[in-house]
């Protein structure tokens, strides 16, 4: 697990496939204009604002360590196995649900969204969770031509909710999270940013590969 309480400024994050330099997907002169970066990750998934409100997760794993045929993992069986761990973690206010490709309370509003990457008998899947959101740094972003069908062409407003309206305090979120993997059975261990680059780079050299890409700044 590596959870992330925050981003250290406001940003606009586009999945792999974005193209154009982001037109299609933001107001790029109003971003710009007010100093939002725009960012293209390595993974697939929509477009985020990221902000020191948003929460960030992403679990990287063994697929047969989460019950799934480490031959054959996709993206919809990496989030049904993340949904099973999210549904006890949010079990409390709300009733969670997995619908599409994003979480939702009461089958209808948006607070997580993610994007996967999956290779050779693992996964990454990573999640951004609104805790809150700055309603002007969301009017950036543009109604995507391609949106989950239980949208219903709602705006972002109506579309989206947060872990504060829902009565969730942030300094448990990722507490919880850890008692519920402790739960299922695995060892969870505080480390800081530092130790687990070193855990990362020691993996790469092992396995005799390279590191991702994972970012680039538009």
């Amino acid at each position: 697990l590596v959870c992330a309480d925050g981003a250290s400024r406001t940003s606009i994050v586009m999945g792999v496939s974005a193209r154009d330099g982001g037109a299609s997907l933001v107001h790029v002169d109003a971003a710009r204009a007010r100093g939002v970066d725009l960012i293209r990750r390595f993974t697939g998934g929509g477009t985020v604002v990221v902000d020191r409100d948003t929460m960030f997760v992403s679990v990287c794993v063994a697929s047969a360590c989460v019950g799934l045929d480490p031959k054959a993992t996709y993206p919809r069986d990496a989030m049904q196995a993340t949904g099973d761990v999210y549904a006890r973690v949010f079990d409390r206010c709300g009733t969670f649900a997995v619908r599409e490709n994003d979480y939702v309370f009461d089958g209808a509003f948006k607070f997580g969204g993610n994007a996967q990457a999956i290779t050779k008998g693992r996964f990454l899947h990573h999640t951004s969770f609104l805790y809150d959101y700055d309603e002007a740094s969301m009017a950036l972003l543009k109604q995507p031509a391609r949106a989950p069908e239980y949208r219903s062409g709602r705006a972002h407003g109506e579309f989206v909710t947060t872990l504060r309206e829902r009565g969730y305090r942030r300094e448990d979120v990722f507490d919880r999270l850890c008692e519920v993997m402790r739960e299922r059975g695995f060892e969870t261990i505080d480390v800081g940013f530092e130790d687990a680059e070193r855990a990362v780079d020691d993996a790469v050299r092992a396995a005799g590969t390279t590191r991702w890409h994972t970012t680039t700044v538009l």
